[in-house]
């Protein structure tokens, strides 16, 4: 048996133990999950590891900590949950001055294991890299563990017998680094225009319900009362404290992505802008709408589903009803988009994790 050392305990909880696939110790693997890595340069580290998984390199305490597993003799491997970053997170992880720790900006590890060959692209050059694919979304290939439809409506107070419309919002504001200098892209107008438009729908339609939920750094920003108080704002705001029997909000919960999941495993048709939830509605096979509205179109370098998926632009936001009733009449589950980020949904991604674990060790 290999042992190794796994450094993020929310990435662990949300993305790796709910795999019904993850079971390392079949291929020979002990990964063990450590609390606190920030602690490990103080405290020391059994001399039974060999490996460390890391889900990012770039936080100056994260670097520390590799960097002294590394002096130890481990292999350091990153796994990263940025499963499918744009070009403009490369001013960020490359070259962001607070991330700067030594003559450095991150820390290279021994191999870079990503999800699809777009996160590949960004390490060329710098650390080797192979696309073995990401365990979160594993659980949809499995249903024994998923709840019935009824548990789920139960669970989020929605009336059974109606069309769900999901929107996974996003944040009212998007942060990039351009040229070394970090500025925030304005996307409220956006998110308030979505809304409107869906509330509208559901008013015309009395068979439908749109369910929307909030972004978890904006939920997080709206339970501690911190933020710009714009990240619960308008409808957003209205319909998450007043819920009705047509449209309604709810929250997310922190290392848990049992909310998200469950929303698509119901949803009729997911609607969302560019996201990974749309990717996974489509792993299931739900029908999905792309939203690239005037804001979102302004952002630099970001990543473009437009030529895959149908979108809807700010001069057709007011033909949504149109647009839904025809994506649901679509088969998305061909689009090249899963494999470019995701590489392969088949439940083996434990497999081949363990595979460049023996290789590397």
């Amino acid at each position: 048996m290999i042992y190794g050392l796994f450094l993020d305990p929310r990435t662990w909880n949300i993305d790796f133990k709910t795999s019904p696939f993850w079971n390392p110790e079949k291929y020979g693997i002990k990964i063990d999950l450590h609390q606190n890595a920030f602690n490990i340069p103080k405290q020391g580290v059994d001399k039974k590891y060999k490996f460390v998984i890391a889900s990012e390199v770039w936080e100056i305490p994260i670097q520390k900590t590799l960097q002294y597993l590394k002096n130890k003799g481990l292999k350091t491997i990153l796994v990263p949950r940025e499963i499918a970053p744009s070009k403009s997170h490369i001013g960020v992880m490359f070259n962001y001055e607070k991330f700067k720790y030594g003559d450095n900006y991150y820390f290279t590890p021994d191999l870079v294991l990503g999800a699809g060959k777009q996160y590949c692209k960004l390490w060329e050059g710098r650390a080797p890299s192979k696309t073995i694919g990401y365990p979160r979304f594993d659980v949809y290939l499995n249903q024994d563990g998923w709840k019935t439809r009824e548990e789920i409506l139960r669970r989020h107070k929605i009336e059974a017998n109606k069309r769900i419309i999901f929107f996974p919002a996003y944040p009212p504001y998007h942060v990039q680094t351009i040229n070394g200098v970090s500025k925030t892209f304005d996307l409220y107008d956006d998110l308030q225009n979505t809304l409107k438009a869906l509330e509208q729908y559901s008013l015309s339609c009395s068979d439908v319900q749109i369910v929307v939920k909030i972004h978890q750094m904006s939920f997080k920003c709206y339970r501690k009362g911190i933020g710009s108080k714009k990240e619960v704002a308008g409808l957003l705001k209205q319909y998450y404290e007043s819920p009705t029997k047509y449209m309604k909000v709810i929250g997310d919960l922190r290392n848990d992505s049992s909310v998200a999941r469950e929303m698509i495993q119901i949803a009729d048709v997911v609607v969302g802008y560019t996201s990974m939830m749309l990717l996974e509605a489509i792993i299931i096979g739900k029908p999905v709408l792309h939203l690239n509205l005037k804001q979102a179109s302004e952002l630099k370098n970001t990543l473009r589903f437009d030529d895959d998926l149908v979108t809807i632009y700010n001069n057709t936001l007011d033909k949504l009803p149109e647009y839904i009733n025809m994506v649901d009449k679509l088969d998305f589950r061909q689009t090249k988009l899963v494999e470019l980020y995701l590489y392969k949904v088949d439940g083996h991604f434990c497999k081949r994790l363990c595979s460049e674990i023996k290789r590397i060790v």
